[in-house]
């Protein structure tokens, strides 16, 4: 059944305060080793108490898609827009079946766990869609040519999980500009390196011979939605402390998976062409790569990371407007005590460290998962990271130390 009309529609996308915004909602892009890291990370806690990670998975994208109908959205401006964010391309075989003959989680590496139908993101994006129950029934995983879903004639309705308001900041430092920060001298320019790279193509294409998926920088990316991430890791932490697992081994669970994203993520962008081609001319020094990289964030939908000091292979200072872990938690929950609650950019500003600091990645070095054991994720020369400020906790921004 075809839904192939007005293949080059693009969603219309709206940049405010480091957030990528389509359909009112905020968009970031990561690649697959971190979504695969972190929903092995979910579905982990499988068995505490009431808690349902697979429904949680699933039924997490199902209210968000739901919003968006509410503001308008079509069934066909949702299947373009599936495809646009790198979800793959979802096509209709009867009432009762669909398929993604091309698909981000059917892709996706099942990081220390065995291959298994793993692709809850699409069928909760499809219940969202029909308004229906949907199960995935093959995974090209298992070794099926496609990943395929099952339609079940079962209303499905999921409640709304951002009932609060909270309003992004507009007024950002510039680089360098605030108080307590540096004089950095450094010939990175974060507003060419950012026009350089927005001709990449950073979105899947939809049609009938077409992937839907984001293929760049050496990894497959998603444009993926930030209630989505904040829902399934803040509920699952919260699993995790409710079963009586400390809050510091809880909060390592998350933080690893953030380390994960900035080896393969961060460590593919600086070993690609794109970024050979863009930036490398630039940068003569580590520190040099590392704005690069801090500009290239920047991009990404994670909210403005400013620099605010930087020790040489010592110590290394960021904060973070409107990141959107902070914003994300105050948009679901009341504002907390804990000022440890960005998990993600725990480990992605430590693993940018690492990657400069500890193993060099200008040397180009392989990045497999025994490279990460050995030598990315070895104790021997490693830093720590403890953040001081949190959105989350009322604060104004993020802010992260990373030190010997």
């Amino acid at each position: 059944m075809s839904h192939f009309g007005n293949i080059d529609k693009h969603p219309q996308i709206t940049t405010i305060g480091g957030h990528n915004v389509i359909g009112g909602l905020s968009h970031v892009y990561h690649c697959n080793y971190y979504n695969a890291y972190l929903q092995m990370t979910v579905l982990l806690t499988q068995g505490m108490g009431d808690h349902n990670p697979e429904r949680l998975l699933t039924d997490s994208v199902t209210a968000l898609v739901q919003l968006l109908k509410q503001r308008g959205y079509s069934e066909l401006d949702l299947l373009h827009e599936f495809a646009y964010c790198g979800f793959g391309m979802l096509q209709q075989l009867n009432d009762n079946t669909w398929e993604t003959p091309h698909s981000h989680y059917g892709k996706t590496s099942c990081l220390h766990s065995k291959p298994q139908k793993n692709c809850y993101f699409t069928s909760g994006y499809l219940q969202g869609l029909l308004e229906k129950r949907v199960e995935e029934t093959e995974c090209k995983l298992l070794g099926a040519p496609k990943d395929k879903f099952m339609v079940f004639d079962e209303a499905i309705k999921v409640e709304n999980y951002l009932t609060r308001t909270f309003e992004l900041q507009t007024t950002i430092p510039e680089r360098f500009a605030f108080e307590g920060c540096q004089d950095f001298s450094t010939r990175v320019d974060e507003e060419k390196i950012i026009a350089g790279l927005k001709t990449v193509p950073l979105y899947g294409q939809y049609g009938p011979d077409e992937t839907g998926l984001i293929e760049v920088f050496g990894a497959i990316l998603t444009n993926q939605f930030m209630g989505y991430y904040n829902r399934v890791s803040y509920e699952t932490y919260f699993a995790l402390r409710d079963a009586g697992v400390p809050a510091a081994d809880s909060k390592e669970m998350f933080i690893q998976a953030g380390h994960v994203c900035a080896f393969n993520t961060f460590g593919r962008i600086m070993n690609s062409p794109e970024w050979y081609n863009v930036v490398v001319a630039m940068c003569e020094t580590k520190e040099d790569w590392l704005h690069s990289m801090i500009a290239v964030i920047n991009m990404l939908g994670w909210g403005i990371y400013r620099v605010e000091k930087m020790d040489s292979e010592q110590e290394l200072i960021v904060r973070v407007y409107n990141s959107y872990e902070g914003v994300g938690f105050r948009r679901m929950y009341p504002p907390t005590d804990d000022k440890n609650m960005s998990f993600l950019a725990m480990g992605a500003t430590l693993g940018l460290v690492h990657l400069l600091w500890k193993v060099d990645i200008r040397n180009k070095p392989a990045l497999t998962p025994t490279f990460y054991v050995e030598q990315f994720n070895h104790p021997d020369n490693s830093y720590q990271v403890e953040q001081t400020h949190a959105i989350a906790a009322g604060d104004d921004y993020d802010r992260f130390i990373v030190s010997k």
